[in-house]
């Protein structure tokens, strides 16, 4: 893992945009390792001698769809991943960012967006969490862009806070709603701000506040997997289940004004 950044820059790049950019944060060796450790948990499944992760994945997709989102759903028990995800470097810096000596794990996981495109998310900030401020760590194991599909942020939206997210969902009449659990902002929310299209190289990083207005956007190369490594770093602050007995763990989606959770 490169560590060779300077932190007072990257700190001062997300106060400013919202997030930063950190390049080339996993190495070669690292992304083939976790890529490794992936596709040696789908041969669990169903083993044979395919060494192409993007590959094996349809392959097990097509085998048996229930067991390819089983494996979907124990990655972040991985180890291979987790020992990444809290590097001393990458924590100190989070750290540093939020003036704080504790930090917890919010929920790290791997996000998984194929051809058929059917799990893209709305424009939504990161809200269901333990506080309501956290660091999203986002980094592809594969190169994002207009074919491989990629995160599409918002500028400026950080600097507005928190808003209202919905449940409805924004598709036409007739289209097919994949969740019915997740929410987003009202599309007259993300209108007013201008939608940049990320391209992340394999193996960078982006570290985004919480509050980033974001979404995905499609994979448009058939056979082609976006594999993301993710996870919400929280602070020792503004987390209302330590100072309310009455609190969720998990602050609900709805009915909480973000803003007004003191510090």
């Amino acid at each position: 893992m490169n560590t060779d950044w300077n932190r007072k820059e990257l700190i001062e790049k997300i106060r400013n945009d919202g997030f930063c950019v950190i390049k080339d944060l996993f190495s070669e060796q690292d992304l083939d390792k976790i890529k490794n450790s992936l596709l040696q948990t789908l041969h669990y499944i169903k083993p044979d001698d395919e060494q192409d992760l993007q590959k094996k994945y349809y392959q097990i997709k097509k085998y048996n769809p229930k067991l390819k989102g089983n494996w979907y759903d124990i990655a972040h028990y991985n180890i291979d991943l987790l020992q990444f995800f809290f590097n001393s470097a990458l924590v100190d810096l989070v750290k540093e960012y939020y003036n704080t000596k504790v930090l917890f794990s919010g929920r790290p996981c791997i996000h998984v967006h194929d051809d058929a495109n059917e799990f893209l998310l709305e424009p939504h900030q990161e809200t269901s969490l333990m506080a309501a401020d956290s660091m999203l760590l986002w980094a592809p194991l594969y190169d994002t862009n207009k074919e491989n599909g990629g995160l599409a942020v918002f500028k400026d939206s950080h600097k507005d806070g928190y808003f209202e997210h919905i449940l409805e969902h924004p598709t036409l009449k007739g289209e097919k709603c994949w969740t019915k659990d997740y929410t987003h902002v009202d599309s007259s929310v993300s209108k007013r701000f201008e939608k940049v299209y990320l391209e992340i190289k394999a193996g960078t990083a982006i570290l985004a506040q919480s509050s980033v207005l974001h979404c995905g956007y499609p994979t448009r190369k058939k056979e082609s997997v976006r594999i993301v490594l993710a996870e919400r770093y929280t602070p020792l602050k503004r987390m209302p289940f330590l100072r309310d007995e009455n609190a969720p763990k998990t602050i609900p989606y709805t009915g909480v004004d973000y803003n007004a959770i003191p510090n």
